[in-house]
Formats: structure tokens, sequence, C-alpha cells
């Protein structure tokens, strides 16, 4: 590993302004910490690293992960919490760019699940849902307009590296969705609170595309009207609805059987 650069006063500037979403789209960056989302970002190419900044006291204990051929700069522990977004930084922090996917060049045959998540305000379920869909392979997932950011910082965090095994889909109207679908026979599989049919009794017939809805509201009726079926999650207990990360991961693991 060759000689390490130092973290200028202006570096520390421009860093922090990727903690807003205005400057991490004008830039087309997003920050990851830790020691897990390093390994992940130098193991998968979905978003290529720009520089790596690591705190001098953790250099040592790091030699065997930081990646060749970008920027690593050091700094010291109070140049590290000012840059950081976490209360107790864990002292690496990579810059990735974030790659232009364009929803019309999805190749027909992408993957034979994906989901569709319908404005989704709440960046711990939205990270929680891109890890647990790793968890299950799924490597698609699209977001509806008007969903949190997914390269924010607390997205970032919650998914524990594994948006770097993910390709994000931002801004897709229900309409284009429904072409997508239409076109390379996907089925639009709405989850429901109820009255659907029993994710456990449901049968796959080919490939799928499954909608989730905002953790308030549900899906909106703007995608809900295209479905070709609706399933819901059968409980025992006398509560209106389960957490939509708690319910992804539910819905997954069926799937996943059949």
């Amino acid at each position: 590993m060759g000689k390490y650069l130092p973290l200028s006063k202006n570096h520390q500037k421009w860093i922090k302004r990727l903690h807003h979403k205005k400057y991490r789209n004008e830039e087309r960056m997003f920050i990851a910490e830790g020691v897990h989302s390093l390994k992940e970002a130098v193991a998968v190419s979905n978003y290529p690293l720009k520089e790596v900044i690591v705190e001098k006291g953790v250099l040592e204990s790091l030699q065997s992960i930081l990646p060749g051929g970008v920027p690593i700069y050091e700094c010291s522990e109070k140049e590290m919490k000012i840059i950081s977004t976490e209360e107790t930084p864990q002292g690496v922090l990579a810059l990735c760019h974030k790659r232009d996917s364009v929803f019309e060049d999805l190749p027909a045959r992408s993957s034979d699940v994906m989901l569709y998540l319908d404005r989704i305000a709440d960046p711990g379920n939205l990270g929680t849902i891109i890890r647990t869909a790793a968890w299950f392979d799924i490597g698609v997932i699209i977001l509806s307009p008007h969903c949190v950011d997914p390269f924010s910082m607390k997205v970032v965090r919650a998914s524990a590296g594994s948006i770097f095994r993910t390709v994000i889909f931002q801004s897709v109207d229900p309409e284009l969705l429904v072409q997508f679908a239409q076109r390379n026979n996907y089925k639009l599989i709405a989850t429901v609170p109820e009255g659907g049919i029993p994710i456990h009794r449901w049968k796959r017939s080919g490939k799928d595309i499954l909608l989730l809805g905002q953790e308030a509201g549900g899906l909106s009726e703007d995608i809900k009207q295209y479905a070709d079926e609706n399933v819901s999650i059968q409980g025992k207990g006398n509560i209106q609805s389960l957490n939509l990360a708690v319910a992804t991961a539910i819905i997954l693991y069926e799937i996943s059987k059949m």
C-alpha cells in the first residue's frame, strides 16, 4: 500500500456536503461507513469506489481490506467525527459513485422476482428491505416517485452493505412499471393487509414483481389497480398491521420455498 494522503479542510467540507441529498445528486456520489460496507464496496462493482478515508488509529487493522487503485486519505479521530454521520464512527468512510440506472434499459429477464416499493418514507425500513432482498438473492429494487433517497446515510447504514449488491431504479411511475410488466410477461403481485390470497397458499406461475406500499397508507390506487393478484400475510393477534420490513421478510421467505 502506498503513502496515504492528508485530508484537507476543503476536502472535509466537500464530504460534508454529501450529507445532503441535493449534493449527492449533483455529484452522483454517496457515503458508506464502516468496515462491512467497505468490504462490500470492494467485492461488488455496482457502485464503484472513488476514495476511502481512514482514521489513523485504525489504519493498521484495515491494511488487509483497503483497496488498491483508489486514493486512501488518512485523518484524525476529530476529523472523522466531523465528516461522519454516525454518533460513534467506525473509523472508515467510503465515497462511492452512484450508477446511472435507467429503468427502460432493464433487461427483459433480469430476475424472476423484483420489488416495487411505493412511496416508502422510512429510511430504516428501506435499508432493511434492501438487506432482506439481498439475503434472498433479489438484486433489483424499483422505487416509485416520492420514496426516501436510497443513498441517504441512514438507508445505506440500515442495508448493512447490501446496497452494493442491489441495482436500484428510482422514481419509476406506475404506468412505466405496468408497461414493462406487460412487455416482458411479469405479473404484478400486490401485498395487501387483508383480503388477498394467504401468502403460504399462493402459487407462483412465472415472473413476478412484488408491490409493497407505504408504511402508513399501503399501496396507492395508482398501482394497486393494475395488480394481477393480491396476497396477504395471515396473523393471529389483534393488531392492525405488520412493520413493512418485517412483512417483506415474511413474504420473501415464503416465496423462497416455492
